[in-house]
């Protein structure tokens, strides 16, 4: 008795949706029922209306629902990839196929032919019609049509199916020749739910500035390119808040990362090779006795029509060369392409086999000649019965005391920066690249330029300078508490000071020092000096007392 086929073999495999298509799946009974005199278009340009509406927090949930998805699409087909039988009846695995260069045109209906045929006199005696308008209007007029005017649109597209029946007729050992069936699928995937990875010192730096900088309209590339060089200006000091900020971030990916299980998708037969083959170019790079790394088929094409190239036109320098070849690569149709792409192909299975045997290979010499153990000195002599007399050891170096530096005072915060002076950090980059001037004509053609400016245009870089002053009116404060910590601590250790303390607390006992300290703030540079002699002079009589009154009759 024949087993029935299974179920899953009767019907496709569910396509995954995008977060609109979710989105108006969700709303569309609602808003049929809210308004059920709207039509099927009606309905849709609500939703598309409120689609357009939705802020990205808004449309989270219908992004996390597409990707949950998309990812339940791939594990089902790999799924079945892996556990189909030879006889069993393949599965439709709705993939969308890639059109092929040398394929028809696909047949038009009758309205297409009408519509193609009546569109130009719509637009001509409407010219400022908006093009759904016009579309409505050649709409109007199909649908006012009779049976009979409509017979000679109908015997058009018949005429039109034919014809594609005959190209497709012609051409279909060519179409059959290079399928691209599930290809999608054959491809490695990405795993939109895996952990976000750390990011570098830098990377954080560039991203905390990306909002301030943003609103000076630069490039992409003007604002990696400033960012660079805002970040080797900066001392080490500041660096440290932004590696130790790495390090957290770095953490935090470990972590996720260890508590983080992908999908079914991920662990199947192509993503696994998939992971191999990066594993094995990663080997073999700076390695000079592994095998050559893989070709592309540009690769391959490059090296087959290069040394064609140089014999008939000698000539040619190099960069002409490669523009030469560049050109005639995209100048290839897919068919043509196909050959140098199994050409990469068989070169990749060479790289894969070659690789794991010089791995092979590697792992055996290690085997059969493993690294020999150290073994310690008097070990060595006693199992070689060395006289120790013999032995000439040589003498032991002694490592000199490293001289103490003294460390480097803080630096006061970085001056504010004027409107002018940003405007000129975002302009000169790109004005020395474009113009080649010097830096002085730079400066001047800036001053220019701000000079021309209007109100409107200084006002991006008049907030930046007003964040900047604020920012530097908190780090000088932060300096100057640290200042004056450091001043009091360098008082407190000072000889004068401390002989003036031990005087006023025989004249007071129990004086606090933060008194003392503000006294001898208060003092003259000469009485302070006065107090230091006196200190010095004490620690060669000890058995001196002075008072405050007396050291004030001295000065005067």
């Amino acid at each position: 008795m024949e087993s029935a086929p299974s179920s899953r073999s009767r019907e496709a495999l569910a396509p995954h949706k995008n977060a609109y298509m979710h989105f108006s799946q969700t709303r569309r009974h609602e808003l049929s029922v809210a308004n059920p005199s709207w039509s099927v278009q009606q309905v849709s340009a609500e939703l598309g209306r409120q689609w357009k509406a939705l802020t990205t927090a808004e449309r989270k949930p219908w992004v996390e629902l597409a990707q949950f998805d998309k990812a339940r699409f791939h594990t089902e087909a790999h799924q079945y990839m892996n556990q189909q039988q030879p006889d069993e009846e393949p599965v439709q695995i709705p993939v969308k196929r890639k059109k092929q260069s040398n394929e028809p045109r696909q047949p038009d209906t009758a309205y297409i032919c009408f519509w193609k045929s009546q569109r130009p006199e719509v637009v001509a005696a409407n010219p400022l019609l908006a093009a759904p308008l016009v579309s409505k209007e050649v709409g109007r007029q199909w649908r006012a049509l009779s049976d009979d005017e409509r017979q000679v649109w109908e015997d058009m597209a018949a005429r039109d199916k034919l014809r594609f029946q005959e190209e497709i007729a012609r051409l279909q050992p060519t179409l059959a020749a290079t399928p691209e069936v599930l290809s999608a699928l054959k491809t490695p995937l990405k795993d939109p739910f895996a952990p976000k990875p750390a990011k570098t010192a830098f990377q954080l730096f560039m991203s905390h500035n990306r909002e301030s900088f943003m609103l000076l309209n630069m490039t992409i590339n003007e604002f990696r390119a400033e960012m660079s060089q805002l970040w080797k200006r900066l001392s080490d000091a500041d660096k440290t808040e932004w590696h130790d900020l790495a390090k957290e971030d770095r953490r935090r990916y470990e972590t996720e990362m260890n508590a983080y299980k992908p999908p079914a998708y991920m662990e199947s037969v192509i993503q696994r090779s998939h992971k191999r083959m990066e594993e094995l170019r990663r080997m073999a790079r700076g390695h000079a006795a592994a095998p050559r790394l893989p070709m592309n088929a540009y690769n391959c094409y490059l090296s087959t029509k290069r040394q064609e190239l140089v014999d008939h036109r000698p000539g040619l320098k190099n960069p002409e060369i490669m523009r030469e070849i560049g050109v005639s690569w995209k100048a290839l149709s897919d068919d043509e392409r196909a050959y140098y792409q199994v050409k990469a192909d068989e070169d990749v299975e060479r790289f894969r086999v070659e690789m794991e045997t010089h791995i092979a290979q590697k792992n055996d010499e290690e085997a059969a000649n493993p690294p020999t153990k150290w073994r310690s000195r008097k070990r060595k002599e006693s199992e070689e019965q060395v006289d120790v007399l013999e032995v000439v050891r040589k003498p032991l170096r002694v490592k000199e005391p490293a001289v103490s530096r003294k460390k480097r005072k803080s630096a006061p915060p970085r001056r504010p920066k004027t409107a002018y002076n940003l405007m000129y950090m975002s302009k000169r980059t790109e004005l020395l690249a474009t113009y080649q001037m010097s830096h002085n004509e730079c400066s001047a053609l800036c001053g220019r330029l701000w000079r021309q400016m209007s109100e409107t245009e200084r006002e991006p870089y008049k907030r930046m300078a007003a964040e900047d002053k604020r920012r530097y009116e908190a780090e000088l404060q932060v300096y100057n508490a640290q200042q004056e910590q450091a001043n009091k601590k360098t008082m407190g250790n000072s000889a004068g000071f401390c002989h003036f303390l031990e005087a006023k607390r025989r004249e007071k006992e129990g004086i606090p020092k933060d008194e003392a300290a503000a006294i001898w703030q208060e003092m003259s540079e000469p009485h302070q000096l006065l107090w230091t002699e006196l200190a010095h002079d004490n620690n060669q009589k000890t058995n001196v007392e002075t008072t405050s009154t007396e050291v004030l009759e001295a000065l005067l």
